[in-house]
């Protein structure tokens, strides 16, 4: 990848939400040109994600997190790299420490670039996700768990 090359959107896949350890997680996979799909990799960047939240918290919980946690698996060019966001204390999006496997070791996830949140592609879904929560879950009328439910259900197109 060149630096400074114009941007191209890159394919997005909406993925089975995954519910391990009392998270439910909204998962996308991200495809650089002439990467492909490879379940057992998300697989393993959603076990490796579990693994390094914090214990899930419930949805009525004004003083911690929701157990709802967005993670976005992309298959970027130079490794696959997994971050991680979740929501806390109703509007506040926390995240974990990036993720990335060496394509040599694609299911070994390590820590990647403590301070990187995530680059264009991976910022465009966890904008829609923002918006998402706060049209569906801050800002309508019904149950908690109905308003989740519901937010669990939009995915972003690219």
């Amino acid at each position: 990848m060149q630096h400074l090359q114009p941007f191209l959107p890159r394919r997005v896949s909406n993925l089975p939400n995954a519910i391990d350890n009392g998270w439910t997680l909204k998962r996308y996979a991200i495809l650089a040109e002439g990467r492909s799909y490879d379940e057992q990799v998300a697989k393993a960047a959603t076990q490796a994600a579990v693994r390094r939240l914090p214990k899930a918290g419930k949805l009525a919980d004004a003083d911690g997190n929701h157990g709802i946690a967005v993670q976005l698996i992309h298959f970027a060019e130079t490794a696959v790299v997994s971050p991680v966001f979740y929501w806390k204390w109703g509007m506040v999006l926390g995240h974990i420490d990036q993720m990335r496997a060496q394509w040599d070791e694609p299911t070994m996830f390590e820590e990647g670039v403590r301070e990187v949140v995530g680059c264009i592609w991976e910022m465009d879904i966890v904008s829609f996700e923002i918006k998402a929560w706060k049209d569906g879950v801050l800002n309508t009328s019904g149950s908690i768990e109905e308003k989740v439910s519901d937010y669990l259900k939009q995915h972003y197109v690219a």
